[in-house]
C-alpha cells in the first residue's frame, strides 16, 4: 500500500493492525489517510475505495436509527410496556397479538387429531413421582411461574392477544396497564407500593412460594425508592409533607420508576444468575460464569448484534412452558386441596373447561382490594405477612424435591389446565414438533422411540399420531425424552425445551431495550445500577436471590445459609455437589433457625451497664476476627476475654506510655506536611485545594507503616518498599470493615475473604520487622533484613514488646490489630473537619481557627474538647451491639440468653444529666463524661491518647489561611441516613457505588 511509504503512517498502521476496535487516535492514521487520499488524482480507483471505507466507517459509527432518546417518556417502562422499540411502540405491548416464530406447514388437521383427554391419559398423567434428577428443588420452579405469567396472560375470549407484555417487566408484581399501577401504589411522593401487595391474581390459586418471592420484589422495590430518596444523587428529592399535590405527584413518579427501573434489572439478575445458571448446572460447578445477552458483539462487517430492538413472544414459547410434571408431592397436595375448595368432591376428569375457567375467575376476583389479598394461609399484620411465615414458606419450597420432566409426570389433578393447552395450542394452529425443531436447526426426529426411547411411552404415540411428522408441539414437548443430569445441564428437561428456552433467555433480555442501551448509571442511577447487578464475588458466585432474600426477610438465614444462597437446589442436593468440590464447609445446610430477637437500650445508665459488663455481655466481633486471623491469638479488639484486656494493657505500656507527647508532635507534623503534598494549586495562584479523605489517608498509612507496624512503603527514599501508601488504606478499611462494621449479607463473603488476605499479607510484613528488629528468625531472615528498608520508631516499639516476655506470635498478631484499629483515624478525622466546616458552626470554626493559627491561643485542651463534642454529636457509629450470655435483668427489661442487645450510644450521648444542654458544642465539659466512644480506637489506644492526636491533626488543618470547603459538590460530604431509624448512621457512596459508613472523598479549599 503506497500509504505505507510515509513514515510518520507506519505507527499508525502497525496500531491499527495490532489493536482493531481500539485505536490510538494520538497516532493520527486516520489524518494521514486523509492527505495520503487527497494527493491521488480523482479518477484514482485508490481514492474512490479510500474514500468509501472512511465513510462507511464514520457512519457505522452511530446506530441508525439511535439506540436511544432523552426524556421521561424514552427514560421509564410504560405500565404496559409499549415503546421498548421506539421506531415500533406496540411491539411487544400488553393486549397485542402473540406472535409466530414458525408456521404449520405439515398439516394437522383437528378433525385427525387425538382427543385432549385421551392424550392426557395416556401420555401425560403422572404415574408415580420421580424427584427431579439433578436436585432441584420446588423453590426454583416458583420462580419459573413468576417468569412465565410475566410473559404469558392469555386472554381466554380471544386466546390470540397476549395481555401482558413481551418482556420481562415483572409485570405480576407491577401489572399490565396504568390502572392495575394505581392500585398498588401510594402516590405520596416516597415512590414506593402498598405494603406486600402484587397484581397477579392467577399466583393465588398456585402454591404460596411464587407468591412469597413477589411478595419479596415488592419490599425490593420499597427498599430502593427509600435508597434513592435518602441517597438523592441529583439533590432533587424533597420532604415529601413539604410539597404541594402536584409536587408530591411528580417526585413520586421518579422515584416509583426509577425504582421500577431497578427492581426489573434485579429481577433480570435472578433470572440470569440463578434461575438460567441454575438450569446450565453453573453452580454446582462453583463456576460464576453467566451467559451476558447485553454485550456488544461485534460482527464481521463492522456492524454489531442488534439488541434493545424489542420482543414478542410467540404462541410456540407459551407452549414451551407447560412444566407441570416438576411439581413437587407437596405442591400436588396444596393444589389438590385447592381443586377441592373450589370444584368440592368433583374428580379431576369431570371438570370441564368452562367450569373451570369460571369457578377460577370468581375464586381470584372474590377480593378487588389487593391490599387484602391473602394466600397460602398466610395472614397480614398491620397490612404485612410476618416476616416468619414467610420464610417458613420459602425453606419448605427450598427443602422439597421439585418433580422430574418426563412422560406421564403430570399431576392428574391438573388435568383440565393441560387440556386447556392443548385447545389453544391447536386454536393457535401451532407447527408439529419436528417442525420446531427444523426452525431451531435440531434433527427432526424419524421414529417414536427416537422422540422417546421408552417403549409404552413410544408405542401409545405411535398408536395415537402414526407418524413421528403428526406429533404436535404441545404433546411432543412434554413427553419427549429429558435430558439427563450432566454438566452444562441441570434443568433435566425434554432435548427440545432445553434448546428453546435458551434462544428465548436471550431474546428476552436482548431485546429489551431498557436492559442494553438504556441499562446506564443515568437512568438507574449509580446506586441502582450497582444494586441490580450480579456480584460474581457473592457467595453465590454471582447469583442474586441470596440478596432478594436477605435484604427482605432480614434475620431469618444465617449469612452462610445453604437456603439462603441456592435455594434452586434442594440442600442435599447442594452439599454432594460442594463436598465434591471441597467447598462444602463454607455454607450451612440444616434448617434456619432465625437469629435471636434485638432489645433496643438507648437509656444512658444501661448502656453503660452493658458495655462496662464484659462477663454477662459479649461483643459481636470475635467470631469474624476468628475467621480473620484463624487460630492465631493477639488479635485482643474483641475484649471478649481477659487476654484480650491484658494485651490491649501491654499496647499502652510499650507504645501509648513511653511515647509522652510524642504523637501528638507526629499527627500535627505528618498532616502538616500531607497537606502541603497533596494540594493543588488554581489558576489564579491565590487558592490550593485537597481531598482531604486522601490526606487522612495517608497520614494514617504513614502512622501505622512508620510508627506502629514497620511496613515498608514505597517513597523516592525507598523506592523497592512493598506497598505505596494508597495500598495501605484498603488493605485496612477490609479488615476493620469485617470486623467492626454491620454488612449486608451478600458482601461478608467477598469482604471476609479480602480481609483474610489483607490480614495473611500484613502479618507477614509485621513478623519481618518483629524479627529483624529483635535479632530473630533465620540467618537468611536476619541478613535481608538488613536491606529491608523499614522506621527505627517501629523497630522500638517492638523490641519493647518483645522484652514483654510474651509469645512472640501473639504480640505479632497485637500489632495488626492496633494496626486495623488505627483506620479509624481517617472517618473521624474527616467527619470532626466536617462538623467544625458547617456553617451553623462558625462561632466554633473561628475559634478552632484561632486555637489552631496563634502561638499565644494554641490551647491543645480546648482543642481536644472540640474534639470530643465532635464525636459525641456526630458520632462514626451511632449504635453497637452485644450478646447476652446469661438471663439477666437490666433497667427493668428482662434479656434471654442467647438475644442480642442494640446500644444506642448516640443517645445515651444526649443525655442531659451527664451532658447538660446536650445539643450545644460546648469543649469545655470533663473529659471523664465521654466514656461511649467506640469500640475500635479509643479501646485500643485509649480516650487521651486518641483525642490528643485527633486533634493535633485538626489543629494541622484548621491552620489553612481561610480553609473552607471547595465550591459545589466537590465540597459537600454526600452522606445520608435514614432519620426514621434513630440507630442509623450516616452512610456514603464509594467510587464503586456501594454504601460505606466511611466519606471517600471531600475537597477542602484555602489560601494561599
Amino acid at each position: 500500500m503506497p500509504l505505507a511509504n510515509d513514515l510518520a503512517a507506519i505507527p499508525g498502521l502497525i496500531d491499527a493492525v495490532e489493536n482493531k476496535g481500539s485505536i490510538d487516535d494520538r497516532k493520527l492514521l486516520l489524518e494521514h489517510a486523509l492527505v495520503f487520499m487527497s494527493n491521488l488524482p480523482p479518477d484514482n480507483p485508490i481514492r474512490q475505495k479510500g474514500q468509501g471505507a472512511v465513510i462507511s466507517m464514520l457512519y457505522n459509527d452511530l446506530p441508525h436509527p439511535p439506540a436511544s432518546f432523552i426524556g421521561d417518556q424514552y427514560r421509564f417502562r410504560a405500565p404496559d410496556g409499549g415503546g421498548n422499540n421506539t421506531e415500533e411502540p406496540d411491539l411487544g405491548r400488553a393486549g397485542t397479538p402473540y406472535s409466530r416464530s414458525v408456521p404449520q406447514v405439515h398439516p394437522l388437521p383437528l378433525n385427525e387429531l387425538p382427543d385432549a383427554g385421551l392424550l392426557f391419559d395416556c401420555l401425560l398423567k403422572r404415574e408415580k413421582f420421580e424427584p427431579h434428577p439433578a436436585g432441584l428443588s420446588s423453590m426454583f420452579f416458583a420462580f419459573a411461574t413468576i417468569v412465565i405469567h410475566t410473559i404469558f396472560r392469555t386472554n381466554h375470549k380471544d386466546v390470540g392477544i397476549n395481555e401482558t407484555s413481551s418482556y420481562l417487566d415483572l409485570s405480576p408484581l407491577y401489572g399490565n396497564s396504568q390502572k392495575d399501577q394505581d392500585e398498588i401504589r401510594r402516590w405520596d411522593g416516597t415512590g414506593r407500593l402498598w405494603d406486600d401487595v402484587f397484581s397477579e391474581d392467577r399466583l393465588l390459586l398456585m402454591p404460596p412460594a411464587a407468591c412469597t418471592i413477589l411478595v419479596l420484589f415488592n419490599r425490593n422495590h420499597n427498599f430502593v425508592a427509600r435508597k434513592l430518596y435518602l441517597i438523592n444523587e441529583a439533590g432533587t428529592f424533597k420532604d415529601p409533607d413539604t410539597l404541594t399535590d402536584e409536587q408530591k405527584r411528580a417526585q413520586d413518579h421518579v422515584l416509583f420508576n426509577t425504582a421500577r427501573l431497578i427492581n426489573v434489572g434485579f429481577f433480570i439478575s435472578v433470572v440470569l444468575g440463578d434461575y438460567l445458571r441454575t438450569g446450565l448446572g453453573l453452580i454446582k460447578e462453583a463456576s460464576d460464569f453467566a451467559l451476558e445477552p447485553f454485550m456488544d458483539v461485534p460482527q464481521s462487517n463492522d456492524t454489531h448484534l442488534a439488541r434493545g430492538q424489542g420482543n414478542s413472544v410467540s404462541v410456540e414459547f407459551n407452549i414451551l412452558y407447560h412444566w407441570h410434571s416438576a411439581l413437587s408431592k407437596t405442591d400436588e397436595k396444596w393444589t389438590q386441596d385447592i381443586f377441592h375448595r373450589i370444584f368440592g368432591d368433583k374428580k379431576p376428569e369431570d371438570i370441564t373447561i368452562e367450569e373451570f375457567t369460571r369457578k377460577a375467575y370468581e375464586a381470584t376476583r372474590a377480593e378487588k382490594d389487593k391490599k387484602k389479598w391473602t394466600f397460602g394461609g398466610l395472614e397480614r399484620q398491620d397490612g404485612r405477612f410476618k416476616d416468619e411465615d414467610l420464610a417458613r414458606v420459602l425453606q419448605d419450597a427450598t427443602a422439597e424435591p421439585a418433580g422430574a420432566f418426563k412422560a406421564r409426570g403430570t399431576p392428574a389433578v391438573l388435568r383440565v389446565i393441560e387440556i386447556m393447552g392443548i385447545a389453544a395450542s391447536r386454536r393457535w394452529g401451532v407447527c408439529s414438533l419436528n417442525e420446531f425443531r427444523k426452525f431451531l436447526g435440531l434433527k427432526p426426529y424419524d421414529s417414536f422411540t427416537e422422540w422417546n426411547p421408552d417403549p409404552e411411552i413410544a408405542t401409545a404415540a405411535m398408536r395415537l399420531y402414526k407418524h413421528p411428522d403428526n406429533l404436535e408441539l404441545y404433546v411432543g414437548l412434554q413427553a419427549e425424552q429429558s435430558k439427563p443430569a450432566v454438566d452444562g445441564s441441570n434443568l433435566c428437561c425434554g432435548f427440545t425445551i432445553g434448546r428453546a428456552i435458551l434462544s428465548d433467555a436471550i431474546c428476552l433480555t436482548r431485546g429489551d431495550r431498557y436492559l442494553t442501551t438504556d441499562w446506564t448509571a443515568n437512568n438507574l442511577t449509580a446506586w441502582g445500577f450497582d444494586d441490580a447487578s450480579r456480584d460474581p464475588t457473592n457467595p453465590s458466585f454471582g447469583g442474586m436471590i441470596g440478596k432478594l432474600i436477605s435484604r427482605n426477610l432480614p434475620g431469618k438465614f444465617p449469612d452462610n445459609s445453604s437456603y439462603l444462597w441456592f435455594p434452586f437446589y434442594t440442600p442435599d442436593s447442594i452439599k454432594k455437589s460442594f463436598t465434591n468440590l471441597g467447598i462444602a464447609g463454607d455454607y450451612t445446610y440444616s434448617r434456619p433457625v432465625a437469629l435471636p430477637p434485638i432489645h433496643q437500650v438507648a437509656d444512658r445508665e444501661n448502656v453503660l451497664k452493658v458495655i462496662q459488663d464484659n462477663v454477662d455481655f459479649r461483643t459481636l466481633y470475635g467470631k469474624k476476627i476468628q475467621v480473620m486471623v484463624g487460630d492465631r491469638s493477639g488479635f485482643f479488639l474483641a475484649f471478649n476475654k481477659p487476654e484480650d484486656y491484658i494485651l490491649r494493657q501491654t499496647i499502652h505500656e510499650t507504645l501509648v506510655l513511653p511515647s509522652g507527647t510524642y504523637f501528638q508532635d507526629y499527627f500535627y507534623n505528618t498532616t502538616k506536611a500531607v497537606l502541603q503534598e497533596l494540594d493543588f494549586t488554581l489558576a489564579s495562584h491565590k487558592q490550593k485545594c485537597l481531598d482531604i479523605v486522601e490526606v487522612f489517608s495517608t497520614v494514617v498509612a504513614r502512622f501505622v507503616s512508620e510508627e506502629i507496624g514497620g511496613l515498608s512503603l514505597k517513597s523516592q527514599e525507598n523506592p523497592d518498599g512493598t506497598h505505596t501508601e494508597h495500598d495501605v488504606k484498603p488493605m485496612l478499611e477490609d479488615m476493620y470493615s469485617y470486623v467492626f462494621v454491620d454488612t449486608e449479607a451478600q458482601h461478608v463473603f467477598r469482604l471476609a475473604k479480602e480481609a483474610k488476605a489483607s490480614c495473611e499479607t500484613l502479618l507477614e510484613e509485621i513478623k519481618h520487622s518483629y524479627q529483624s528488629a529483635n535479632g530473630l528468625g533465620s540467618l537468611l531472615e536476619r541478613i535481608s533484613g538488613l536491606f529491608y528498608k523499614r522506621h527505627g520508631a517501629s523497630y522500638a516499639f517492638m523490641r519493647r514488646l518483645h522484652n514483654t516476655g510474651k509469645q512472640s506470635e501473639q504480640l505479632i498478631t497485637a500489632v495488626l490489630a492496633a494496626v486495623v484499629a488505627s483506620f479509624e483515624y481517617v472517618p473521624v478525622l474527616v467527619k470532626i473537619v466536617y462538623f467544625y466546616l458547617d456553617p451553623k458552626n462558625v462561632e466554633h470554626y473561628t475559634r478552632l481557627v484561632k486555637l489552631s493559627t496563634s502561638n499565644e491561643s494554641y490551647d491543645q485542651a480546648t482543642i481536644q474538647g472540640y474534639v470530643r463534642e465532635a464525636l459525641r454529636l456526630d458520632p462514626l457509629f451511632a449504635s453497637t451491639r452485644r450478646s447476652v450470655v446469661k438471663d439477666i435483668a437490666i433497667g427493668g427489661s428482662e434479656f434471654k440468653s442467647g438475644s442480642l442487645v442494640q446500644l444506642d450510644t448516640a443517645h445515651a450521648n444526649l443525655d442531659e444529666n451527664a451532658f447538660p444542654d446536650p445539643y450545644q458544642i460546648n469543649p469545655s465539659r470533663p473529659a471523664d463524661s465521654y466514656t461511649l466512644m467506640g469500640d475500635g480506637l479509643h479501646k485500643c489506644f485509649g480516650d487521651e491518647f486518641v483525642q490528643s492526636t485527633l486533634a493535633s491533626a485538626i489543629r494541622a488543618v484548621f491552620e489553612l489561611k481561610n480553609i473552607r470547603p471547595a465550591p459545589g459538590q466537590s465540597g459537600v460530604l454526600r452522606g445520608f441516613k435514614d432519620p426514621q431509624d434513630p440507630t442509623s448512621e450516616f452512610r456514603f457512596l464509594n467510587s464503586h457505588s456501594v454504601i460505606t459508613p466511611f466519606p471517600t472523598s471531600l475537597t477542602l479549599q484555602y489560601d494561599v
